[in-house]
């Protein structure tokens, strides 16, 4: 990695594994059963992938799946987000609520909460049987959107139920809005996990819901900016990398959907 001031510039290798990462989260939006779908299921690095576990939960909706790639060795938890980021813009449910119980504190976005455990317990259930199935493969969670957010809450909740799998778990989220207060956020960082939270551009969907309304983001922000990806040393505002860069620069939706490796199916 090349070093930028309080930043890192990463290597051409890591940012292609960011691109894989974000053409299975781009594949929530249209797989059900069978990999199949037109740009996802074609992207370099997912090739051969199996779909292991489908849902898709009317209310609270909650969409997404759980697949096996035996060549690359991972299993990969991948939670769909919203498909018009309008939607949640123009109706934004800020109320945050108690989770999980075991950390003090913590507390976060009732709607992001409420798609997850809507269908927590499938998941949970197959991922536990695939992991100890194949115990030689790694585990990535990942998600677009609001499907970052419950990938987050994803990760938190094996770290309490099934803590043996953390060394084999790494989080990537694409424009994740922020999931809840700083003790949530804090706990987050504290799991011994990989997590790469990305940011492309100015993408306005990661800076909601606001700060103000006591919304904090986690580490490690990858920002996506200028053709570089830089990851966060140290971060001065809350907002890591793209908070810190250009600050006046507007804000975009368009920006939400640009993320190498994604596309919005």
């Amino acid at each position: 990695m090349k070093q930028e001031g309080q930043q890192k510039i990463i290597s051409n290798q890591t940012q292609d594994i960011l691109a894989v990462f974000a053409a299975y989260s781009g594949a929530a939006y249209t797989v059900t059963d069978e990999w199949n779908c037109q740009y996802a299921c074609e992207y370099p690095g997912t090739q051969g992938t199996i779909i292991e576990h489908h849902w898709n939960i009317g209310f609270p909706q909650s969409v997404g799946y759980i697949a096996r790639n035996p060549s690359g060795r991972i299993i990969v938890v991948a939670f769909q987000g919203t498909d018009d980021i309008s939607q949640w813009i123009d109706n934004l449910n800020i109320t945050q609520v108690p989770w999980p119980p075991q950390i003090s504190g913590s507390q976060v976005h009732a709607g992001f909460l409420r798609g997850y455990t809507s269908a927590q317990d499938s998941i949970l259930s197959k991922l536990e049987s695939l992991a100890n199935q194949y115990p030689g493969y790694s585990i990535a969670i990942v998600g677009h959107s609001l499907g970052g957010a419950r990938a987050a809450i994803c990760l938190l909740d094996i770290s309490i139920k099934m803590p043996d799998l953390l060394p084999r778990i790494s989080l990537f989220t694409q424009g994740q809005p922020r999931t809840g207060n700083k003790e949530f956020a804090n706990a987050v960082d504290n799991l011994q996990s990989s997590k790469y939270r990305v940011v492309y551009e100015y993408d306005i969907a990661t800076r909601l819901p606001l700060f103000s309304m006591d919304y904090h983001h986690h580490a490690t922000e990858a920002w996506i900016h200028h053709n570089q990806t830089l990851l966060c040393l140290t971060q001065t505002i809350e907002d890591g990398c793209s908070g810190n860069g250009d600050i006046l620069h507007p804000l975009k939706i368009n920006d939400h959907y640009n993320y190498p490796g994604l596309k919005h199916e």
